[in-house]
């Protein structure tokens, strides 16, 4: 079949554990959906993972110390429980291998970190435990089968958590397909390259291959590859803590005596990463994880360095004799790292665009409990989970204060020293400890004036130009969109630069589909100055943000302006005429390049409205005889008034014309003589949902057109057919989905060449173009 030609009420961009288990649920109920993916996954997480079912174990003290930490374990906490059934409901063919693969964690607590920092978090688990009322026991480290750790990395404390297993990541992948498949969910091995959108809400989802999958809903789950393809979504990227890589080394191992323990064995979560851990496998492998660098970019190899350092803490720490033992494969995993550290659960600014990531490992974990909850809310159910502290657009989340965030930064760094088995002097470590902090606040101070990102990230942000920028970004945006979640800002006097930036963060919010645009637009007209650093009085801030308020709740510019800019001019604007739009600019300039070389031009704007395009075209070229036409009374009104403007500022007359593009008789004095025709018509098909400044703001009878949206495109080409000279141009807008249909059109109609499609600004299908034969 051809995705193209059939549309899916929801895809699913990611075919790790989150993807498909959302596709699975969602094909379980009947609804159309497709996951997208790459079979071999390439650099994704949940293929390389241990897939620790660690709700308890992955508990850390600064986790437990904020309230949305404690959100997010409570979270974990209930998805731990609907592992058993969602298990229990996959298929199983037989001499399929176990699904689970670890009866219960040990968690043992070893003298290799820092006390400030392991201490703390194997604490906090076990306090974690008691307040939920969870089975766990103390237990002697001599008696965990098979631990064997060097004997200066013997283990203090141990306790066993019977409830905490580990699943076959590759296995529970395998059969969250063979379920999707069968509950009549569709896979696509290709990789999505973009969002398509138009008018506020999402149109479709385009595909390495060229392809385009029609939809209104689609979820990115791809964990930190997400990123990729919401960035072709700028507008609402600003608004989202970036989501970078938490490049991660593990490896599967071939045991020397074919031995492999029963339970997992690790650490409390340290030095950055996931603590060290030991899971079994069958056939006497175990896989020996994590590392966890902080990376911009997904990545597909590992460093040796990695591969190296997590092998010797795996040897020293857990087992003496891996070091004889054959390594089977080296995995690289990358985890979805937002920029506060946080998951991104829920609809974005623009409507039917959806994010689902888990944070570093607990993606998998989640994915029962948040595959059923995300299907609710994208069938417009109610949810049984508050997933609203994680929703997508938001400011960053804050786990801690400013010093509480650098000492735990400080005590991680160290920790890695310690974990490496460092010598250094005796006086070494505090001395570094008290430059360290001094460095990292200082780090911060220079990041943002109060918004702090999480311990590995402020580390990271050292040595990556391309994550401070982002970090800088993220916290611009959110500033701008709510001035009071940054206190150390108030009472500093505002520049044109402060203010543009919170417009374009609110109209961003608002999911205003050109933000920058807009807000030049909307403080050109108040303050006339760009210079960033001029200062704004108060009484300029307001009447900016009053105009800006206006345009969040989607009323059209021009209606708020009263006037618009097309092609270097301005035309007036009334309620009950449509608002000329960005995207057209590229529709003028390709018909004024193409009667660039031809003297005295005859130029024909059919669907004019306004006349911004006639007008501009003559403000353009002095030289050409421009005639403007619509049927619509108040559209006439405005484009006499307008023409009547332009000529008094000097500009060659443009003669506005009252006709119907249907009729046949119209401008029959020019038929066979027009060089260019050009023509922004009504396009979309009736009953289509649109974003409030087509639905509500615009008069329908310029956006409405029959039922597939070409009733006037047809009269429109047939018209210019009729004007046309051999060799005159034409150029029509249309909407994203037309792009195939329109050359269609113009190619039945047997009078013109080849047509060529193009897109506007923002890469979006937006006009055709042909030449009368």
């Amino acid at each position: 079949m051809s995705e193209g030609n059939h549309p899916y009420d929801v895809v699913v961009v990611g075919n790790g554990s989150l993807g498909l288990s959302l596709g699975l649920e969602l094909a379980r109920r009947k609804v159309r959906v497709a996951v997208l993916g790459r079979p071999h996954r390439p650099g994704a997480a949940s293929a390389a993972a241990g897939a620790m079912l660690g709700a308890f174990g992955e508990v850390t003290a600064d986790l437990l110390s904020s309230e949305s930490g404690r959100t997010k374990h409570e979270v974990a906490y209930q998805a731990s429980k609907l592992w058993p059934e969602w298990v229990s409901d996959l298929p199983r063919d037989p001499g399929d291998a176990d699904l689970f693969t670890a009866k219960g964690t040990f968690v043992m607590l070893n003298a290799v970190g820092m006390p400030d920092l392991d201490t703390r978090n194997y604490k906090a688990i076990r306090d974690s435990l008691v307040k939920y009322g969870e089975n766990f026991e103390d237990v002697d480290p001599e008696d965990i089968d098979w631990l064997d750790a060097e004997p200066t990395a013997r283990p203090l404390q141990a306790m066993f958590l019977p409830d905490e297993h580990a699943v076959n990541a590759t296995e529970l992948l395998l059969r969250l397909e063979k379920a999707f498949l069968a509950a009549g969910g569709v896979l696509i091995a290709e990789r999505a390259t973009r969002v398509e959108h138009a008018h506020g809400r999402v149109q479709g989802i385009a595909l390495e291959s060229g392809t385009t999958l029609r939809t209104h809903k689609t979820v990115l789950a791809a964990g930190a590859f997400s990123q990729t393809v919401l960035d072709t979504v700028p507008e609402q990227a600003v608004q989202i803590p970036r989501l970078v890589s938490g490049y991660g080394v593990s490896a599967i191992v071939d045991t020397v005596d074919g031995t492999c323990p029963q339970s997992v064995i690790r650490t409390p979560n340290r030095a950055f990463a996931c603590g060290l851990h030991v899971v079994p496998r069958p056939e006497g492998q175990v896989y020996v994880g994590a590392t966890n660098i902080i990376s911009m970019e997904p990545r597909e190899t590992a460093l040796i360095s990695d591969v190296l350092f997590l092998l010797n803490c795996g040897n020293r720490q857990v087992r003496r004799g891996l070091a004889d033992s054959g390594l089977r494969k080296i995995q690289v995993g990358n985890r979805p790292v937002p920029l506060d550290g946080m998951p991104l659960l829920g609809e974005t600014g623009l409507s039917g665009l959806w994010m689902m990531t888990g944070t570093y490992r607990d993606g998998l974990t989640l994915s029962p409990l948040l595959a059923r909850e995300m299907a609710a809310l994208l069938l417009e159910e109610e949810a049984t989970v508050d997933l609203e502290p994680f929703r997508p657009v938001r400011p960053p989340v804050q786990l801690g204060s400013r010093e509480e965030v650098v000492e735990a930064t400080v005590k991680h760094m160290l920790a890695t020293g310690y974990e490496s088995n460092w010598d250094v002097p005796l006086y070494w470590p505090s001395t570094i400890e008290h430059y360290l902090r001094e460095a990292y606040t200082q780090r911060a101070q220079d990041l943002d004036p109060d918004f702090t990102p999480p311990p590995e990230l402020l580390a990271a942000v050292r040595t990556n130009p391309l994550l401070e920028k982002g970090l800088r970004e993220y916290y611009a945006a959110s500033r701008a969109a709510s001035p009071s979640a940054a206190p150390a800002a108030a009472g500093r006097e505002e520049t044109v630069e402060d203010l543009h930036r919170e417009a374009v963060s609110t109209l961003t919010s608002g999911g205003v589909p050109y933000p920058r645009q807009d807000a030049d637009e909307l403080l050109a007209h108040v303050l006339g100055s760009h210079e960033p650093q001029r200062r704004v009085s108060e009484k300029e801030a307001r009447e900016v943000r009053a105009l800006v308020a206006r345009r969040a709740e989607r009323i059209p510019i021009g209606h708020i302006l009263g006037y618009a800019r097309l092609g270097g001019i301005v035309v007036t604007v009334t309620e009950d005429v449509f608002v000329p739009l960005f995207p057209t600019e590229r529709l003028l300039a390709w018909g004024l390049s193409t009667i660039s070389e031809i003297g005295k031009p005859v130029v024909v704007d059919l669907c004019t409205g306004s006349a911004a395009v006639a007008l501009a075209v003559a403000h353009a070229r002095p030289d050409a005889r421009v005639h403007a036409v619509d049927v619509d009374e108040a559209a006439l009104a405005c484009a006499h008034r307008n023409a009547a403007m332009r000529a008094a500022a000097g500009d060659t007359p443009v003669a506005v014309h009252a006709g119907d593009v249907a009729d046949q008789e119209l401008l029959a004095d020019l038929a066979g003589q027009v060089d260019l025709v050009l023509a922004n018509p009504p396009y979309v098909p009736e009953g289509t949902e649109l974003a409030p400044e087509f639905a509500t703001h615009n008069p329908a009878r310029a956006i409405f057109s029959g039922a597939d949206g070409l009733d006037v495109i047809r009269q429109v080409i047939s018209t210019a057919g009729r004007l046309l000279r051999p060799g005159g141009a034409i150029a029509i807008e249309h909407d994203d989905p037309q792009i195939g249909v329109v050359p269609a059109l113009l190619a039945e109609s047997g009078l013109f060449g080849a047509a060529v499609g193009h897109r506007d600004q923002e890469d979006r299908p937006r006009y055709t173009t042909a030449f009368r034969k």
